[in-house]
């Protein structure tokens, strides 16, 4: 079973393509599926269009009344995915706005089957790129990269907060509960980062899928607010520089026996 967990704010424009592209590559793939749209505080027609969805295709809403953030909406997704999930199951995530590549979801799965906890879709690995990004949107995005990278080096990793991952959901499960439900703290789009560099302290196998990320393919302007999400990003680097590293023992140990709970 794939579970796909898609926050969405006011995504009226972008959810019939989103709905669409999801079913066909899950039609192709030839496996059971659920998506998720956690529903964060939309004022358009987003709740009506998953009221409409879920007649043809398994789609679930999780609503929230009021605007909370991609981070606050990110993990009440994931609490209601591991309600359900099974060993074997995998875990999606992505933006809603369609500038991630379905295509590639087939090997990006066929990687946690292999054996792999986490696998990103990278736009700045050596086979990815970006289209029809303006120049000023994608010089910011490469350096907030790099910096993100300097700080928090990860073999085999270069692309740090894209949306867009697959994830064995049972492990995932297990790192969130040995970090006691504070893996996903950051409200805002930092969130994906912040869960990324955590995740890296744990013995978690991870590996990158090239992908072209497709500015063209959004409706609307993208949510993410530059000036709120580069101070978001100074501000998450410099606690994490200083966070202490008892602690990430603490939280590798607690990882390590539930580890052995469940292979035993």
């Amino acid at each position: 079973m794939v579970y796909f967990i898609i926050p969405a704010y006011n995504e009226e424009k972008n959810l019939p393509l989103l709905v669409k592209n999801t079913k066909a590559a899950m039609e192709e793939l030839g496996a059971p599926y659920v998506i998720y749209i956690v529903n964060d505080g939309s004022d358009d027609r987003t709740s009506e269009l998953c009221r409409e969805y879920s007649m043809t295709v398994p789609l679930r809403e999780v609503k929230f009344e009021n605007n909370v953030g991609v981070g606050a909406a990110f993990k009440r997704g994931f609490e209601e995915v591991f309600k359900v999930i099974k060993t074997g199951d995998i875990i999606v995530t992505k933006e809603a706005d369609n500038t991630s590549d379905p295509d590639i979801l087939r090997k990006m799965t066929e990687l946690v089957h292999s054996g792999y906890d986490v696998v990103l879709a990278s736009c700045f690995a050596k086979e990815g790129g970006v289209e029809n990004s303006t120049i000023d949107r994608h010089l910011l995005s490469f350096c907030a990269n790099m910096l993100l990278k300097l700080s928090f080096p990860i073999k085999g990793v270069n692309t740090y907060s894209s949306f867009y991952r697959a994830y064995d959901a049972k492990r995932l499960k297990m790192a969130f509960e040995a970090y006691q439900g504070k893996i996903l703290e950051e409200k805002g789009f930092v969130c994906m980062v912040e869960m990324l560099v955590k995740l890296s302290r744990l013995p978690l196998k991870m590996t990158e899928e090239p992908m072209v990320l497709k500015c063209d393919k959004r409706e609307g302007q993208s949510k993410m607010r530059r000036r709120k999400t580069i101070l978001g990003y100074l501000k998450f680097i410099k606690g994490q520089l200083l966070r202490s590293r008892a602690e990430d023992r603490n939280i590798r140990k607690r990882f390590a026996e539930l580890a052995d709970i469940h292979a035993g």
